[in-house]
């Protein structure tokens, strides 16, 4: 039987220092397909969403090898999935498929968005009357100056698709890169969402799927006719505790070490045992301690883990799952070598501290307002009253921190990709009701049923805000 140690090492050689799908590119060998995912795959499924870290991009870069494609295909008994032709609408990564944010900056200032992505879409679609033009603003232009012939041309690729058993699926991700000004970003999604309803409602064979953030998401944005029918094809990326426990196993089984092998011959670990929760929890407690302390009264190591890293929608990411495990391998390592188990429970506990501190550096990035919102209850305790909540705003001057953020972020350099450093994303409402609202919808904060306002661990540890017999504040150096 393995030991402690080489268990320690196993989950070393499995566990990725960083989780980052815009740097590591998914293979055979590591795509993980959980069992809820399904929906999200399919071609008919216009819009995905999900928070940073669930698997946006990895489907999103998945769905354009043939070899994972046909993985998911016949995981999920996707049969369409199967005649499925993918290509790139926009991404992280810089393309010759479509304009990078500097290009769209330029043509969002002549064109209207849906005249843009046609122009994409076209463009992928290979009509020889685009890919003649060397750039993007010829080529939204012939779109503009031809909509006799930009319909002709979506009728023939339909039809020609249809002929040879094909699906067309163009792909949108990393949505929150559009442009640095939410409104104009907001205008050009708009666009994409224009896109997917005329090639959902026109043809057979052309779809498209866009795999967005929660906050770049507002139903109110889709006010233009038979809208009902995309929000009638949503989906949400989402893991439950046995698909998280599962990702975990499926890494340990495939890692490059000799301790792999072992670990399955063992365990008796497949995938087949993804959704089976006792099969889990003794695979757990190879690893970690039944309890989180020497009995119950700490709580159970299996549920622990993912409910102090659930956001206020109850939803954990993999990513944070998976960062506050490898803390936690790390730590075990460093203070606590000669435990029984391969991973300690103060390990644990560290762990989750990690994981809580790139969430909030996450949200820093992607929505900076919800970072100014909650930097002023840094030090108190919560469950707190709303009015206590409001009162520190109100010191704080937070409604005029918010209303100049972004005449501030227009003035920030531009990054890799072209576009601003940061993303603009304010809140839509300034009053502090509507400020509350926005961060319960976004799993920031939420409400107990005796009206008092909380924050998920995930979110309250590394802000600095404490909770009588939760999980210690990150300590500041």
């Amino acid at each position: 039987m393995l030991t402690a140690i080489e268990y320690r090492e196993l989950l070393g050689a499995a566990l990725p220092a960083v989780v980052d799908a815009d740097t590591i590119d998914p293979n055979p060998q590591t795509l993980f397909t959980p069992s809820g995912h399904r929906n999200a795959l399919d071609p008919d499924t216009t819009i995905v969403r999900g928070g940073r870290g669930v698997g946006k991009t990895v489907w999103f870069k998945a769905l354009q090898d043939n070899s994972l494609r046909e993985i998911a295909a016949k995981y999920y008994r996707l049969d369409r999935l199967g005649r499925v032709d993918t290509l790139a609408g926009f991404g992280a990564n810089l393309s010759k498929q479509y304009p990078n944010p500097r290009r769209l900056q330029s043509l969002v200032d002549k064109f209207r968005p849906s005249d843009i992505w046609t122009a994409v879409a076209l463009f992928g679609f290979g009509i020889p009357e685009l890919t003649a033009f060397e750039d993007w603003p010829e080529r939204v232009q012939w779109v503009v100056d031809n909509p006799g012939k930009v319909e002709d041309s979506i009728l023939t690729v339909d039809e020609k698709a249809g002929q040879d058993g094909r699906i067309k699926l163009l792909l949108f991700d990393a949505m929150d890169r559009l442009h640095s000004d939410r409104r104009i970003a907001d205008q050009l999604a708009k666009g994409i969402f224009e896109l997917a309803l005329n090639l959902r409602t026109s043809t057979r064979n052309l779809r498209v799927k866009l795999f967005i953030r929660y906050d770049m998401f507002d139903t109110a944005r889709l006010n233009f006719a038979d809208a009902s029918k995309l929000i009638a094809n949503i989906t949400d990326l989402r893991w439950t505790e046995t698909s998280l426990y599962a990702l975990l196993f499926h890494y340990m089984s495939g890692a490059d070490s000799e301790h792999s092998k072992r670990f399955k011959s063992e365990t008796g670990w497949t995938d087949r045992f993804s959704g089976d929760e006792a099969k889990q929890r003794g695979v757990l407690e190879r690893i970690a301690n039944k309890y989180m302390g020497t009995d119950h009264r700490k709580g159970y190591t299996y549920t622990w883990l993912p409910n102090h890293l659930a956001d206020g929608r109850q939803q954990v990411s993999p990513r944070s799952f998976l960062s506050a495990l490898w803390r936690a391998t790390q730590r075990t390592e460093e203070d606590f070598s000669g435990h029984a188990y391969a991973l300690h429970w103060d390990a644990i506990r560290q762990g989750v501290q990690h994981a809580s501190q790139i969430r909030v550096q996450e949200v820093k990035e992607d929505t900076p307002w919800v970072s100014n919102a909650i930097e002023p209850l840094r030090g108190t305790q919560v469950p707190t009253e709303k009015d206590e909540v409001i009162r520190r705003w109100e010191e704080s001057e937070l409604v005029s921190e918010l209303s100049t953020q972004r005449s501030r972020t227009s003035e920030l350099p531009e990054d890799d990709h072209g576009g601003q450093a940061m993303f603009a994303t304010g809140p839509l409402n300034t009053d502090y009701e509507g400020l509350i609202s926005e961060l319960i919808d976004l799993g920031v904060m939420t409400i107990r049923t005796n009206k008092k306002l909380d924050l998920p661990d995930v979110y309250r540890i590394a802000f600095d805000i404490g909770r009588k017999g939760g999980v210690p504040r990150v300590k500041q150096q």
